[in-house]
């Protein structure tokens, strides 16, 4: 550990080792197949899409190798003004993680502090010449930067360090790549990677044209020639066409998925929250599930509804989303849409909180943002303060008491030991009466079964035994309240 001149922390995780990585690579090789072997390949007179493939296309390489030797890679942040050192440092270790889950071996990282992102190499040429050094000695195989790189500034850099250069959404893409499980989950995956890296993609084939690259198409003697490139331009954007219409089809059946558990009269919660919050621990907890949870970043990527119960005995129906991250690439919502309408669709929100995260308020910060961006901030929302069992009484007081301030209501919990669930059922009882309707009806004797519907979707406040059956007084969803109809004496809204 130590800090540079400028005051910045200069972590090197591990002493790059000599020997390894040290020899030059040509620039042609390098920055062609650092760029179109992110894509799957095409086959040539492919059949259309299909639900069980990727149609015109191969499975992708992937980004990071993750065989064994492991690519080593250098971490590249920059500190600009305004922007505090703790988050930067945060957002560093942070990508670490996003780099070990993808498949990689961090050996070290650095910030360099600037007044301004350079336009052509993201950082200063000082820090890109000790970088070459360092490169040259064998310290890494690939670079990461904590930011989003244009296409310029990706090619310069990898240009002038001979090397592969990723960005942090690049890494986050391939992490949803290698974790995607579902037909669903991969079309969004690939449609993401897809819009992401086109525009490099094309930057790729330009500069394997300017320094002789392999042959193409007509008249490309030692490049991929033009019309070689707009051929391969136009299938990539018919294969992100095919996806759209994909992916519309998965919203068109998700719709109707949702509105077929609507008929069953049952409430909804998202379960929301940073990524490695523990939603799935919490999902099982709650539901008796076995959703695989693992602590790792982005272990669920398709969303999973159980039913359970409240402490009412009222019933409800609970999904399991994608987490949240700082800097969610936006090709990423934006493919995830289908995904992520479970979370607008839903009549409770149920966000769950890393209270032992150092960086618990900047995770807290991230999730409500991209709820305010989902359309999604004014849903009425429990606050679940995960993991209390990680923390001692005096951190957990102070944690939980910072937190409350924040999200007046948040129950403290542990989804691993079960601590608090109760609590946290009897809060989610309380707060998920979204759109109802007050209810009065008189229920003959032998239906009793009438009450217990009631309830199951809403809720029973008092009963009264009278000559001719049991009158009660409760409510339910709006979109319920026709079932109790044949029944009802009174109604009015809630």
């Amino acid at each position: 550990m130590g800090a540079d001149p400028e005051g910045i922390r200069l972590d090197r995780l591990r002493r790059p080792r000599a020997g390894r990585g040290g020899r030059e690579h040509h620039a042609r090789c390098r920055l062609w197949g650092s760029r179109r072997r992110l894509l799957p390949a095409f086959r040539d007179g492919a059949r259309p899409p299909s639900r069980r493939g990727h149609g015109a296309f191969e499975e992708a390489h992937p980004l990071i190798t993750t065989s064994s030797p492991r690519e080593r890679a250098y971490l590249v942040g920059v500190l600009l003004p305004g922007t505090a050192s703790d988050l930067v440092r945060e957002q560093m270790a942070e990508l670490a993680d996003l780099a070990r889950t993808a498949g990689a071996e961090v050996v070290g990282s650095e910030v360099q502090r600037r007044s301004e992102v350079d336009p052509a190499h993201f950082i200063g040429m000082g820090k890109v010449d000790a970088l070459r050094e360092m490169r040259l000695e064998g310290g890494f195989d690939l670079v990461i930067c904590n930011e989003d790189l244009s296409p310029r500034q990706q090619r310069n850099l990898e240009k002038a360090l001979k090397t592969r250069v990723l960005d942090r959404t690049e890494v986050i893409l391939e992490i949803f790549a290698q974790h995607a499980r579902t037909h669903e989950g991969r079309l969004q995956v690939e449609a993401a990677r897809l819009h992401h890296l086109l525009p490099r993609l094309i930057g790729a084939y330009a500069y394997d044209r300017q320094v002789g690259g392999r042959r193409g198409g007509v008249g490309a003697r030692g490049g991929f020639g033009e019309q070689q490139i707009e051929v391969e331009k136009r299938r990539i954007r018919k294969r992100m066409r095919d996806l759209e219409r994909e992916i519309e089809q998965v919203r068109s059946q998700r719709h109707q998925q949702r509105t077929g558990r609507r008929r069953a009269e049952l409430e909804t919660a998202a379960i929301v929250g940073y990524t490695n919050a523990g939603k799935s621990t919490l999902l099982n907890a709650l539901t008796g599930a076995d959703v695989r949870a693992e602590q790792r970043v982005f272990a669920t990527l398709d969303p999973t509804t159980r039913r359970f119960e409240l402490s009412s005995g009222r019933e409800m129906l609970v999904t399991d989303t994608v987490g949240f991250i700082q800097k969610l690439p936006t090709d990423l919502v934006a493919a995830f849409r289908a995904t992520l309408e479970e979370v607008t669709e839903a009549d409770l929100i149920l966000q769950v909180l890393d209270i032992s995260s150092p960086a618990v308020e900047e995770q807290a910060a991230t999730v409500d943002q991209v709820l305010a961006d989902l359309g999604a901030a004014g849903k009425p929302r429990v606050v679940a303060l995960n993991k209390v069992d990680l923390l001692g009484p005096a951190a957990r007081r102070r944690a939980v008491g910072l937190l409350s301030a924040r999200y007046p209501g948040a129950v403290a919990i542990s989804a691993t030991t079960r601590t608090g669930l109760l609590d946290l059922l009897a809060a989610v009882d309380g707060s998920s009466r979204g759109d109802t309707v007050s209810l009065e009806i008189l229920v003959p004797y032998g239906s009793e079964g009438v009450l217990a519907a009631l309830r199951k979707v809403g809720g029973v406040e008092r009963t009264e035994y009278v000559e001719g059956g049991t009158r009660a007084w409760g409510w339910v969803p709006r979109h319920a309240a026709r079932r109790f109809q044949a029944f009802s004496s009174a109604s009015g809204r809630a």
